[in-house]
């Protein structure tokens, strides 16, 4: 009973363990649904249930009637804290979760017209094709509910963002050096390039479930109901549910269609952790300004200092989210001969890198809402380093035929801060036609940005 009362004490969010479900709960609220144990169990009383009118559909249990039906269907409806409580107490009896389910469903058919079908909850079953869809559902349901409209409001923010800021000249940096200029637009549709190709592959994506008993053969199925199309019949019910059916199993669900999704996550937590650290770098340089916000605290020591913080948080989220997917793409691909239960241990922290990758989506959109390009900044930037016009006096040379050009234009621009004076005496001082000459003088790397600002309009 210490387990029971424990269960009953009132959550605090000073009593979280993490900051998921401490500070950080107010934006992580829409999860719940999803990743919660009053969800999980939520879902595997959906799977049963559902299960159970499937034997019916198939007359291997006899016909259910509408108000059993309506029945059934308001034990999913019901079902809540205090239903969950139920199944706790059930548990510190069978120290089972899926068995607390089994018993608390039949519990409740003992009080209706159903008591005659109470035997027949999850039979055959173990517990690993209620657990498998279960997830596999939860997970289906918050891709389409939650991180796909999250991260689209993410790709949308990053494409205004890219169309309004595609003239804006900006000096590269490639190894952390003065490069060829670009625009701040177009760096930022790179990453939407990126997350599109992404964003379609998870909005296709399937999951795969399976329901075959305890060591995937039908086992019990078979012996009990022979004339039965077991296979068809697991294959007619997993698609039912809106997943991809695996047929070939041990006890478990092999995990490969997470581990797909796993790794999609893990690319797009990539691509957006990469923006998080440009962006955390532009802000270094100056090339972004951030915000100000009157009433915030950039530290308790400097009150000049306004900080990155978003970017920071995004990053550091990323990195946690993606340890996780690591982790899970690796243990999940294997299980012990038929199974071992390490799994289940590993499926309770999904929420973790689930949470951690929604909370870093918004810490990415709170710190794009607060940054501007500096365009004065960028374009003094651009006036003061003709030396990024190398790669153009050089290919210009190269045209004219001219052998060396490489070495001419590496002789004079490498390593060197190159003024526009001292640009133009180098071009005057070259044995070139005059009207090649004027083209190099005329030319700034404010205009030397290639098609940068339509690649933007044309890639997306």
């Amino acid at each position: 009973m210490a387990l029971v009362k424990n269960l009953r004490h009132s959550y605090q969010i000073e009593d979280a363990l993490t900051s998921l479900d401490g500070r950080n709960r107010h934006k992580l609220l829409a999860l719940s649904p999803y990743f919660s144990e009053i969800a999980l169990n939520k879902e595997r009383i959906f799977v049963e249930i559902e299960y159970l009118k499937s034997l019916s559909q198939h007359k291997v249990i006899r016909p259910l009637k509408k108000s059993e039906l309506a029945f059934l269907k308001n034990i999913i409806d019901s079902f809540n804290g205090d239903g969950y409580q139920s199944l706790r107490e059930i548990e510190a009896t069978t120290n089972h979760d899926v068995q607390a389910v089994i018993v608390y469903i039949r519990q409740l058919f003992e009080e209706v017209s159903l008591r005659d079908l109470s035997p027949m909850v999850h039979f055959g079953l173990t517990s690993e094709d209620i657990n498998n869809l279960a997830y596999a559902l939860l997970l289906k349901k918050s891709i389409k509910d939650i991180f796909l409209p999250e991260l689209q409001s993410v790709e949308k923010v990053l494409f205004d963002m890219s169309h309004q800021f595609k003239d804006v000249g900006m000096l590269g940096k490639t190894h952390g050096q003065a490069a060829l200029p670009t625009t701040f637009g177009k760096e930022l549709a790179v990453y939407v390039s990126r997350l599109s190709k992404e964003l379609i592959i998870l909005s296709s994506f399937e999951l795969h479930g399976k329901l075959n008993g305890n060591v995937g053969n039908f086992n019990a199925h078979t012996l009990v109901y022979p004339k039965i199309n077991w296979i068809k019949f697991s294959k007619s019910f997993v698609t039912s549910l809106g997943l991809v059916p695996d047929l070939l199993t041990t006890q478990i669900e092999p995990y490969d269609s997470f581990i797909q999704l796993f790794q999609i996550f893990s690319r797009i937590n990539n691509v957006l952790n990469g923006l998080c650290k440009d962006v955390w770098l532009y802000a270094m340089v100056g090339y972004c300004k951030q915000k100000i916000i009157v009433s915030e605290v950039g530290s308790t020591a400097l009150p000049h200092k306004v900080n990155p913080i978003y970017f920071e948080g995004g990053e550091g989220g990323f990195g946690i989210a993606n340890a996780l997917f690591s982790f899970y793409a690796e243990k999940l691909s294997y299980s012990r001969l038929q199974r071992d239960l390490s799994d289940a241990t590993v499926r309770r922290s999904f929420a973790i890198a689930f949470g951690y990758s929604l909370l870093s989506y918004q810490s990415v959109k709170m710190g794009l809402s607060r940054i501007v390009p500096d365009e004065e900044l960028m374009s003094h930037d651009l006036d003061n380093h003709f030396e990024v016009l190398s790669e153009a006096v050089q290919s210009e040379l190269k045209v004219l035929g001219i052998r060396d050009a490489y070495q001419k234009a590496k002789g004079f621009f490498r390593g060197k801060k190159v003024t526009r004076q001292s640009y133009e005496e180098f071009i005057n001082g070259l044995s070139i036609p005059k009207n090649n000459k004027i083209k190099l003088i005329n030319l700034t790397p404010q205009d030397y940005r290639g098609v940068a600002s339509k690649l933007v309009s044309h890639e997306i």
